[in-house]
């Protein structure tokens, strides 16, 4: 697997965007298009509670490694001899009981916000567009779409912290959750490798048992796999598939104006470092985003006379809705 064997290129995008939208050229291009993206990191998943001490004390993480290997390796056994084909420990994790608490936090975040729209009590009112888009509230209704990564965990975060958004559209079938291929994390881990077939149905794990307001017989009903082709392949790299993605945002894919994308902590690390300019210096490019951070961003389509598309996300409109990058988190 060749998932991390790519250097960020040299050539910079921001030559063909204009110094209006962060970049070096002088004059706006013929054809230019926007679409805002809003990008959700996953939850802690079983994975980083086995073999990542997280924030717990490091001493503590080490006297009980060997108890929690121990207690996944027999769940994993468990799931295999129980024939439970969509389940395991360590192949496309699922949501830890930490994880889950960390998604109900975003949600409750959003509860709480919801309350504030319209009141003019927010600092940037970039904030109060992106809360109205995630939610798909007000004049934002059927304004925006929700994505996820193929990945169990993103598929979970995308369900349990968006969950007010689908149980207010559960008579709406065009609200789902479209799974990208191309948002599947860069890692040749076990965890990275999605287990869910082509095209397959996306059955519920533990964590998505007792969502609010999304019934677990409708759970499934609620993911949309029609793009999803499997695990991603062999000669596949993480440069490619974040080619991929900001292809798929403004493709008939995802036919809305505003993209909500959940997946992963080093594919948005490295879509950061991709499409910003080369010579700017921001935290996104050095520190993950934390477990539920959400990010709003302005994401620019350049398409240039030979054909060629290139992408570039405009710096100032970068905002944290909530968490943020390392510990520079925002609640």
């Amino acid at each position: 697997c060749q998932d991390k064997k790519f250097t960020i290129p040299k050539d910079d995008a921001s030559q063909h965007f204009s110094t209006e939208f962060g970049g070096t050229a002088s004059s706006a291009p013929s054809s230019f298009k926007t679409k805002k993206l809003i990008v959700i990191r996953h939850g802690e998943s079983t994975w980083n509670d086995t073999f990542n001490p997280g924030g717990r004390n490091i001493a503590l993480f080490i006297l009980f490694y060997i108890p929690n290997m121990i207690k996944a390796i027999l769940t994993e056994a468990y799931f295999f001899v129980s024939g439970k084909e969509s389940e395991s420990w360590f192949f496309d994790s699922a949501l830890s009981t930490k994880g889950v608490k960390q998604i109900e936090g975003l949600r409750k975040f959003l509860q709480k916000e919801k309350m504030r729209l319209g009141s003019g009590n927010f600092m940037d009112e970039r904030e109060e567009v992106a809360i109205q888009e995630l939610l798909n509230v007000g004049s934002s209704t059927g304004n925006s779409m929700v994505v996820s990564s193929n990945l169990r965990r993103a598929i979970s975060t995308a369900a349990i912290g968006l969950s007010d958004r689908f149980a207010a559209a559960q008579n709406k079938h065009d609200d789902t959750i479209l799974l990208l291929p191309s948002l599947q994390e860069i890692s040749f881990n076990p965890d990275a490798q999605t287990i869910l077939p082509p095209g397959g149905m996306a059955h519920p794990t533990w964590c998505d048992m007792t969502i609010p307001g999304v019934p677990v017989e409708k759970f499934s009903g609620l993911i949309d796999t029609q793009h999803h082709t499997g695990n991603k392949a062999l000669d596949s790299t993480g440069l490619i598939r974040l080619n991929q993605f900001v292809s798929d945002v403004f493709s008939s894919k995802c036919d809305k104006d505003v993209i909500v994308a959940v997946g992963h902590s080093l594919f948005f690390r490295s879509f950061f470092q991709l499409f910003l300019p080369r010579s700017l210096e921001h935290i996104s490019k050095k520190k993950k985003l934390v477990n539920g951070g959400t990010v709003m961003v302005t994401l620019g389509e350049v398409t240039l006379e030979d054909g060629k598309k290139v992408y570039m996300i405009d710096p100032k409109s970068i905002v944290v809705v909530y968490g943020g990058f390392g510990k520079h988190t925002k609640k």
